[in-house]
């Protein structure tokens, strides 16, 4: 499945179905169904999506019957005029989303299904799906207004270049932990999770639709976090992916895709380094991030891994210093630490590096606390702490970073930790 289509936001939110009883809810969804499942399609989004608009439209585990949808005369009825060029779009999103020559078979077989007194109105919807902006349109049909503008945003986005951010890292410098603080979510595991060792490429959505979508095997548009944070067996290649819209202070509408190498320094999977090596060999990116445990400053097995990207990757990096909000006051210092790490990787030959502390946990937290989102009674605990520690003039990490950054919300402590934290300096510059 082309990864584009993780990255295409939904528009059942607003559809105007959902405010309909639930028997006619039924009836539209199978009409659906009947012109998709004449394309004979076994592609898994179009699965997919016919299962996500099940869900959502009539509930979770609904299922069409089969003998509901093999005579068109059943529909005779309930031809839904009203919803006509819905019907027609929703056929279209299911079936063809990026097929214009299969939406056409799609196009004809409503037209034949309304009567041909409608194909200059079809045509014009159709023509319009599969456009950018079409002012003609709007004007011609202002209730689909909402849906068009969310396809249009599509297609806009996804056909702007891409840009591709690598993460490596030894296990436990809290890699994943600063993935799901770029996203504003969980989608990664993190390390009290078993990892594999897979690529994990994780793409920013066209839009927010609420919807985490993965590719893992299956194809998920609707994934749990069970899902999110657990690997298929029957996936026999080296990725996983997975599309969802990135959340931050400031709205971020950037074409990005970060990607996830396994901790090069397993004791138990030599091919978690194997396989990182390889990314990087591949300079597959655009920017490389390179995380330090600022726990364990100049280990033998961060040592290693910097001499191998030195000879291997020639691209952009950033080195990033985690963890150090565990320092103590009066006892550790983080413009010393950051020094040093400047120092030491001079010595390596990496010629003016860039050096910037971080804390992805409290990026994390502040977030998940900012959307909503459920936090545990010990991540609560922790919230409360890194707010207080960060807050802290030797611990606020924004002053490291050559960039001014507006972190105003709804929320005015989470935007100072999210600002002291890093996380927004840090977005401002890769983005």
């Amino acid at each position: 499945m082309k990864p584009e289509m993780l990255q295409v936001q939904q528009y059942l939110n607003v559809h105007p179905i959902l405010e309909k009883k639930a028997s006619v809810k039924e009836k539209y969804v199978s009409l659906i169904s009947y012109f998709v499942s004449e394309q004979k399609s076994e592609d898994l989004w179009c699965k997919q999506a016919l299962k996500l608009y099940c869900d959502r439209i009539i509930g979770d585990g609904f299922e069409i019957k089969k003998e509901n949808i093999k005579d068109l005369s059943l529909f005779k009825q309930f031809k839904f005029f009203k919803y006509r060029y819905y019907l027609l779009t929703d056929c279209l999103f299911i079936a063809s989303y990026d097929n214009q020559k299969k939406g056409q078979k799609v196009l004809e077989s409503i037209i034949n299904f309304y009567g041909e007194r409608y194909r200059k109105k079809m045509e014009c919807a159709f023509n319009a799906f599969y456009s950018v902006n079409d002012d003609l349109f709007t004007k011609t049909f202002p209730e689909l207004k909402a849906i068009y503008s969310i396809i249009w945003n599509n297609r806009l986005f996804i056909g702007s270049p891409l840009k591709k951010i690598m993460i490596t890292a030894n296990m436990s410098a809290g890699k994943s932990t600063l993935i799901n603080a770029l996203a504003g979510k969980k989608v990664n595991k993190t390390q009290n999770d078993t990892c594999t060792a897979k690529l994990h490429y994780l793409y920013n959505k066209a839009g927010e639709d609420n919807y985490s979508c993965e590719y893992d095997h299956d194809l998920e548009l609707d994934a749990s976090l069970d899902i999110l944070m657990t690997d298929n067996d029957k996936n026999d290649s080296t990725d996983i992916a997975v599309g969802t819209r990135f959340r931050s202070v400031c709205e971020i509408d950037k074409h990005v895709c970060f990607i996830d190498t396994p901790g090069v320094n397993s004791s138990m999977d030599k091919t978690h380094r194997e396989m990182s090596n390889q990314a990087i060999q591949s300079a597959d990116c655009n920017l490389l991030l390179y995380l330090f445990n600022g726990e364990n400053i100049g280990s033998d097995d961060d040592i290693r891994h910097l001499k191998f990207v030195k000879e291997n990757y020639e691209g952009r990096i950033i080195f990033l210093v985690n963890r150090l909000d565990h320092y103590k006051k009066d006892v550790d210092s983080i413009s010393d630490t950051l020094t040093k790490v400047v120092d030491d990787l001079k010595k390596m030959g990496f010629s003016d590096p860039v050096v910037y502390p971080i804390s992805a946990y409290a990026g994390y937290l502040g977030k998940m606390a900012l959307y909503g989102e459920a936090l545990s009674e010990d991540e609560e605990d922790d919230l409360e702490f890194v707010k207080r520690k960060l807050a802290r003039d030797d611990f606020s990490y924004e002053q490291y970073y050559p960039v001014t950054v507006n972190a105003n919300c709804k929320d005015k402590e989470l935007g100072e930790l999210l600002l002291h934290s890093g996380i927004v300096s840090l977005e401002k510059i890769i983005y």
